[in-house]
Order: structure tokens, then C-alpha cells, then sequence
């Protein structure tokens, strides 16, 4: 091992396993005639730049042969090094920890499966039902009456002398062991969403700045990690600058394939570790933010290297630049930053049809130039390109792109609703326009989205939206079969912003019949999976956030009610919270909730369900204190503690709040689940 740095050193200068376009070999006592090529092309498929033996040679022999070749060479080898530690370890830690959760879930189901044969054993009959004696609870909030009906909901917490409590009532503090409050404590910190900063930007939650934290803090390690480091500082300090910008450029090559990765819809990390899409979307900006900084620094140390060796030789930059290899890579670094500054939230938000656009032609455009840029990257770019084909062509062109028929309707100035029908058989669209045959229905699960195209209005335009009708075997329809898809209506739920809903919105006066593609489902099990061991669930909806509440509202409904079929359930309690501006606005779900009060003669008695409506605008309009409602529900404990969900999706403001509440039930040792459903943090 060299004093100088720590690579081995070579005796000879054959250099026959790093395949270089020309014999590398130092000066031998004063010659000043050899050729030496820039260290930047040592693994080019042909040179640079060459110049005269000078000063630089001396810095690149630094005293030990190959001493910087060993170093680039140490540079590729840490991919492996990279894509372990930043890649597999991670997910390996996720997939063994849902693996986990869904063992004790499955015994946990077998114990109360179990616990229910050996009650109705004893019992000799089923759970009796509910009948025309109870009803649904739906309370539509305004100001003249939120005073009452809060203080008729809210529950007393703390010591109240009231001599109406009964005498044997359980005490207000938890008696739970130490470790779970822990345990609790940690979850509801990274559980805690921080308030805006001064630009107004939403902030993440501790848990996933902890894991971008965690993300960025190991890149930077790897790209310092085990730089050449002469002693000679003063004449060999130009050679870490070197080495540094070209592990930045490494590293950028190498995130390629797992930002996209994470960007595919049909990812195999989302079945894997069992997380949603939105949590994809935030892992996939952490690290295209890290590939932008990278390219960055990359980008700017090759230049500092262009000023200490290139310049004083006469060479201009824009000489370099004439170069095939220096050319494609600023054209990829160009290309990178303009579809990274059109990712951001405002641009996003204001004209997606740009944000789409550009993210697909600026991101081909960047992954061609990088491929030609380097001998090196070419590798993680085809790793990026076959998972873009797998996702985009075979998986979503064969298994998740269908034509259906669809009646937009107008619900009032702002929103439409779309029902659509008639999906798969052989109207089925493919990429290149034909139609082909193929058997089953179109399924989806609750609080899946679709992309929705128009192809008579914008063939290459597809938009998310979250479907609102919950699916068959999931809907509040009893006597229904769980796979009898046939005449099931998937309906939508369309607010006119700009662009591509702006434009449906007006093709519609009143309602008319289109022909429309849709994309996916898309979803994940997350929500579904957590409110099956709640004994109290409530959903929160802001706006048309009603589109992933309520599916999974039914689902728990369905469930319980099939479950008391065969056996005794539990006590259950049910609350929807929807807040909306307008009045007129709760015409989104009429039909809905008209079948949920149908429905009512079928459910448990255990079963208590409970819809409360708000109005935030108006002469009435009342916006709720949302912290104050979620504790009084959560800790109206009669008895053994109940495991509480809560779904939230809705505007930013309200998110938080839930968040911030679920953080301070957490902290007093509560067992509470947060669940946001949303595009972003």
C-alpha cells in the first residue's frame, strides 16, 4: 500500500484491464517528450486532449505508477458499493418489515376467527342485525348549530366532577407498559408535520426528511469516500478536485436507474415493501433533487479542472466543448435542469400538460446524451431504459390501458362527474391505436386512481384521478356477489382547474356521451390493510378528497357486516367528516350517500356509522376544529382501548392539521394510525 494514497500500487504500467485507447506510462528520468492524455478520457472510447509532458505528469504519477487510474478505477467499482447500500438495503428493510406486520396480521385474523366459532358455538345462533330501530347518524354542521352539536359529541377528558359519571369509570391516563409508549412517542414524532416555511412550501413529515436525510448523507459519504490524497498537498491538490468531480459524476449515472424505478407506476418496490404510489412520487424527487445536485457538481468541478490544466495552455472552454463526449454531457446536465425546474410544484399545479410534456422529452433527451458522454454510465442508462420499457410498453400496454364508454355530467359551475361503462372485451385500446380482444371485466380497488384520456379532445393528454364509486365485493350492495363486476359504473369526480379539466368541463354543456382510455388502476394497500385491525375509523375529506375516503368507508362496512354473518364482531364506530366551501358541492356524492342510508337495515348493531357534512363558506359556514373532534372520538374509550385509523385527504392545511393531532394522541400513549392520502409530501 502506497504512503501516498490508498490504492495499490503497480510496478509496471500495463494497464490492459482498464482498456485504454493508448499506452499509459510515466517520464523516465528527464524526459520531457512523452505524450500524456487528460485523466478525463481515461475511459473514453478515444482522447480528449493531449499536451507535453510537464508539471502534470509529476502531479498524476504523484510518486506510485497509476496511482490516479487506481483511483477512477476505485470510483467504478463503488456502483456496487452504491446501489447496495443506497438500494437494496433500504427496500430489504421494508419488505422485512411489512413481511412481518402481515404474519402477526394473519394470526391475528386466525385468533379472533377462532375466538368468533367458539362464541357462536356457545351462543347456538348468529349475531342478530340491525333492524328498523336504528339509523345512520348524517348531521350536516352549520354555524347556528356547531355549538350544540359539538358540545353533544365532545367527550370530557381529564378529572370533571360530574356526579353523572358512573363510579367504577376507567381512569383518563393509559395504563400501558413503558415500551409501548415509547414505541408510540417515536411514531407520532415521525409521524409530525412540520408548519410551512417563509415561501410558503409544504414541508415533509420527520420520518421522511429522516430518510432523505439519511439518503443524502450516505451519497455525500460515497462520493468523499477514499479520494486520492497525495501528500504532496501543494502540488497534487488540483488531482482530488479532479477525482471528486468525477465520483459526483459516477454517482449521478448511478442514481438513474432507481429514480426510475421509483417512477414507474408498476413498480415491483410498491409490492414489495407495500408502499403507495404518492410515497414512490416523494422517494423518486428525493432522489432526482440529489441527481440535479450532483450533475451540478460535476458539472462544475470539470470546469475547475478546465481553469487549473486546460486553460493555461491556450485552449478556450468553448474548444472543449467542440468535443463529441464534453458536448453530449452539457447537453444531458441542460436537459436534466430544464425538466427539473419544470417539476417543481408551481409549474406542476398551474399547467400539468407542460410538466408531462417536458418531463418525458427533456428526460429521453438527457438519458441519450449521458449514454454518449461516457464509456462508464452507459450501463446504469440501459438499466434505466429496460425499466422504462417494462414499465411503459409491455406491463402498461398489455395489462393497463383500456377504452370504456363514459356520460359526463355537469354537478354545478365547477365540477363534472364521469360515469364510465363498458370497459375490456374487445374495445380494448392498444399503443398503436388497434383494438384486440381479451377476456375479464375492468376491477379496481378502493381509493385507486386512474390517468383519464379523452382521445376526441387531447390523444396525449392522461390525467390522475381517484375513483369514488368503491368497487363490487366493496360496496355497500349486501346482496351482491364479490366478483360480479358486470354493469358496475366507475364514476369520477372532476374539479375544473385549467388545462386538460377545463377543457372536459366546457365540452360538456349539460351531459353528453365520449369515448375515453383509461390507465391503471393504480393504488396500493396501505389504507386497507391498517383499518382492518381498527375498532374505530374515521375519514376526513376536504373538497373531492370524498373520492378516497369513501370507497374505503364501504369497504369497512362491507367487511364488518360480512363478518357478523358468521360470527360476533366487536363494537365498531364509523365517522365521516367532510368539509366542502359550498353547499351545493354535496351533490357530488348524493347517490352515494343515498345508498348508504339503504343500506342501513343490513348492518350489525355493533356497527355505529356516522356522516357529519360542513359547509366552510356561506352565511352559515362553519370549519371545524378538526383536533378537537379526532380526540373526542378517539378517546371515547368505554372499557379496554380501541385501535383508531384515521384517513385524511384534502387540502395541505388540513392534512397537517390531522397529522399534528395524530403526533400529540400518539404522545399520550394513544393507539392511533395517521393515514394521508396525497400527491406529495
Amino acid at each position: 500500500m502506497s504512503p501516498r494514497h490508498p490504492y495499490p500500487s503497480r510496478s509496471t504500467g500495463s494497464t490492459s484491464s482498464l482498456d485504454l485507447p493508448f499506452p499509459l506510462s510515466v517520464a523516465q528520468d528527464d524526459d520531457d517528450t512523452l505524450d500524456m492524455w487528460w485523466p478525463s478520457s481515461v475511459f473514453n472510447t478515444r482522447p480528449v486532449l493531449s499536451e507535453r509532458v510537464s508539471e502534470f505528469v509529476k502531479r498524476a504519477e504523484g510518486g506510485d505508477r497509476l496511482a490516479i487510474v487506481n483511483a477512477l478505477q476505485f470510483s467504478r467499482r463503488l456502483g456496487i458499493c452504491y446501489n447496495v447500500a443506497c438500494v437494496l438495503f433500504p427496500i430489504g428493510v421494508f419488505v422485512v418489515r411489512k413481511t412481518l406486520a402481515k404474519i402477526e396480521r394473519q394470526r391475528r385474523t386466525k385468533r379472533k376467527k377462532e375466538k368468533g366459532k367458539v362464541r357462536v358455538r356457545e351462543e347456538g345462533n348468529e349475531t342478530p342485525l340491525k333492524k328498523d330501530t336504528v339509523e345512520i347518524s348524517v348531521t350536516e354542521v352549520t354555524s347556528a348549530n356547531a355549538s350544540s352539536s359539538s358540545s353533544a359529541s365532545n367527550v370530557p377528558i381529564g378529572d370533571v366532577d360530574d356526579k353523572s359519571k358512573p363510579l367504577l369509570q376507567k381512569p383518563s391516563k393509559l395504563q400501558i407498559p413503558w415500551y409501548t409508549l415509547l414505541y408510540r412517542r417515536i411514531k407520532g414524532y415521525l409521524g409530525y408535520q412540520r408548519p410551512n416555511d417563509r415561501q410558503g412550501r409544504v414541508m415533509p413529515t420527520n420520518g421522511i426528511s429522516f430518510v432523505n436525510g439519511f439518503f443524502f448523507f450516505l451519497t455525500i459519504f460515497l462520493a468523499i469516500y477514499r479520494i486520492y490524497w497525495p501528500r504532496d498537498t501543494i502540488n497534487n491538490a488540483q488531482l482530488r478536485f479532479f477525482l471528486m468531480a468525477d465520483r459526483w459524476g459516477i454517482i449521478f449515472a448511478m442514481n438513474q436507474p432507481l429514480n426510475y424505478l421509483l417512477a414507474a407506476k408498476t413498480s415491483p418496490i410498491k409490492y414489495l415493501t407495500g408502499w403507495s404510489y404518492e410515497q414512490h412520487v416523494i422517494f423518486h424527487m428525493a432522489v432526482s433533487v440529489m441527481s440535479l445536485y450532483s450533475s451540478l457538481f460535476h458539472f462544475a468541478g470539470m470546469y475547475g479542472v478546465y481553469r487549473m490544466f486546460i486553460a493555461p495552455t491556450g485552449q478556450t472552454f468553448l474548444d472543449i466543448l467542440t468535443h463529441r463526449d464534453i458536448l453530449f454531457g452539457v447537453l444531458s446536465f441542460t436537459s436534466f435542469w430544464i425538466f427539473g425546474f419544470l417539476s417543481t410544484d408551481k409549474v406542476r399545479s398551474k399547467s400539468y400538460e407542460l410538466f408531462l410534456t417536458c418531463h418525458i422529452i427533456f428526460s429521453g433527451l438527457a438519458m441519450s446524451c449521458l449514454y454518449f458522454h461516457h464509456k462508464t454510465t452507459r450501463i446504469y442508462v440501459v438499466w434505466a431504459m429496460i425499466i422504462w420499457i417494462v414499465d411503459r410498453i409491455v406491463y402498461r400496454a398489455y395489462r393497463k390501458r383500456w377504452t370504456a364508454e363514459a356520460t359526463v355530467k355537469v354537478l354545478d359551475e365547477s365540477t363534472v362527474r364521469v360515469t364510465m361503462k363498458n370497459f375490456g372485451g374487445t374495445n380494448r385500446q392498444l399503443t398503436n391505436g388497434s383494438t384486440a380482444a381479451r377476456g375479464g371485466n375492468w376491477k379496481w380497488e378502493p381509493a385507486s386512481h386512474v390517468f383519464l384520456t379523452v382521445p376526441g379532445w387531447s390523444r396525449f393528454q392522461a390525467h390522475p384521478f381517484t375513483i369514488l364509486s368503491a368497487p363490487a365485493g366493496h360496496d355497500l350492495d349486501f346482496d351482491g356477489e364479490a366478483g360480479q363486476w358486470e354493469g358496475k359504473d366507475t364514476v369520477l369526480v372532476v374539479r375544473k382547474l385549467e388545462g386538460f379539466t377545463a377543457g372536459l368541463f366546457d365540452m360538456a354543456d349539460s351531459e353528453m356521451k365520449v369515448n375515453v382510455v383509461v390507465d391503471g388502476p393504480y393504488g396500493s394497500n396501505h389504507a386497507r390493510e391498517t383499518l382492518r385491525d381498527c375498532q374505530k375509523c374515521i375519514f376526513i375529506a376536504g373538497g373531492s378528497g370524498i373520492a378516497v375516503v369513501w370507497p374505503l368507508m364501504c369497504e369497512v362496512i362491507r367487511r364488518e357486516t360480512e363478518k357478523a354473518k358468521v360470527r360476533k364482531i366487536k363494537k365498531m364506530k364509523i365517522v365521516l367528516m367532510w368539509l366542502v366551501m359550498e353547499e351545493k358541492h354535496h351533490r357530488w356524492c348524493k347517490e352515494e350517500l343515498e345508498e348508504l342510508e339503504r343500506a342501513e337495515r343490513a348492518m350489525p348493531r355493533e356497527l355505529e356509522v356516522e356522516v357529519r357534512k360542513y359547509v366552510t363558506r356561506g352565511p352559515s359556514g362553519f370549519r371545524p376544529d378538526l383536533a378537537t373532534e379526532i380526540t373526542n372520538i378517539v378517546e371515547d374509550d368505554t372499557g379496554t382501548e380501541r385501535k383508531s385509523g384515521v384517513v385524511v385527504c384534502g387540502p395541505d392545511g388540513m392534512v397537517r392539521q390531522v397529522r399534528s393531532t395524530g403526533y400529540d394522541l400518539l404522545w399520550k400513549g394513544r393507539d392511533v394510525e395517521i393515514m394521508a392520502e396525497k400527491f406529495g409530501w
